[in-house]
């Protein structure tokens, strides 16, 4: 028998949540519950651990939507896009606290939660929860729409990565039929980058190494790079997608150094070489095509890390 959202949404008080500075997928499903839950009376918070700003290029999302004021305890918790718990920063607590923990996701094997709403072939975490809608009869609005298209494109790289597939135009059509205004949503995203963000995209293309026998690019953002061209740590995220153009490469690596000095690291494939598997040996996680982790180690042994998982990738494929 299906889980079904509906019958967890009235043991409140409720907490909708997801991972650390969440992105498009995880924003984009978080309020889309929410403006299901407000439409039918029902009370529930929305937030997340945001250690920097959220980012501008989002900000077409309710943002409005995120609550000033928490409750200590919270008998039912909606998590979205998130695996670990410990990625859940400063809401750890809270959630695993919780009576019900409801985890809705796209990785593979989430460690945590009472009910797992999980497919991990899925592009996005809005996609499984558009499924659930659906499953469920929930009216998706518009607002609601633009939510979930959100997510829908920010995890498919525009429709570009290898994720996409016929299912995920088919609901982006229905997503428009339902009023999701794409073209806003993909120019406030992609066709719109500030000014100093855009000169800083130059430094790190001349950062830009390239290992040819691993078809390995990869560069780096340092603290004092936010100082010297004035940029918010969190108007850098499309910088990944500057990386991963290099035409001779199959993996691309973007570290950004944190303020306690600490890496974050984002990993994008576009062939056989499953970067989920990569940032897992770092306790990151995310799915084949784009991954995530965060690291205390030097950009050095991380570096050297990654190219030796990627040897180990390259020889198992060559001998399959």
């Amino acid at each position: 028998m299906k889980t079904k959202l509906i019958d967890y949404v009235e043991n409140g008080p409720i907490f909708i949540t997801g991972h650390v500075n969440p992105d498009g997928d995880a924003l984009g499903s978080a309020f889309a519950l929410k403006l299901f839950l407000d439409s039918q009376n029902i009370i529930s918070d929305v937030d997340f651990d945001i250690t920097t700003k959220l980012p501008s290029n989002l900000n077409h999302l309710p943002y409005h939507l995120i609550s000033d004021d928490l409750k200590e305890k919270y008998n039912t918790v909606f998590v979205f896009d998130c695996g670990n718990s410990s990625r859940l920063g400063k809401y750890e607590e809270v959630v695993l606290e919780a009576e019900n923990i409801v985890v809705i996701d796209h990785h593979v094997d989430p460690s945590f939660g009472d009910v797992q709403i999980i497919d991990p072939h899925a592009a996005s975490t809005t996609q499984v929860l558009f499924r659930q809608f659906k499953d469920e009869n929930i009216e998706i609005n518009e607002e609601m729409s633009n939510c979930l298209l959100t997510g829908l494109i920010t995890d498919t790289g525009r429709f570009q990565y290898s994720n996409t597939t016929s299912e995920v135009f088919s609901i982006a059509a229905e997503l428009l039929s339902n009023g999701a205004n794409l073209s806003k949503i993909s120019e406030n995203i992609y066709g719109s980058i500030e000014f100093n963000a855009l000169t800083l995209q130059s430094k790190i293309i001349e950062r830009i190494v390239l290992n040819e026998d691993l078809q390995f690019a990869h560069s780096i953002v340092f603290q004092n790079d936010y100082k010297d061209f004035q940029v918010e740590p969190e108007e850098t995220d499309f910088l990944i997608d500057v990386v991963r153009l290099v035409k001779e490469s199959t993996v691309a690596l973007l570290l950004k150094e944190q303020e306690d000095g600490s890496f974050k690291g984002s990993l994008r494939s576009r062939g056989d070489i499953d970067v989920q598997k990569i940032a897992s040996i770092f306790g990151g996680g995310g799915h084949v095509a784009a991954s995530g982790f965060s690291s205390n180690q030097s950009p050095e042994f991380i570096l050297e890390k990654i190219e030796h998982e990627i040897r180990k990738s390259i020889w198992l494929l060559f001998t399959l």
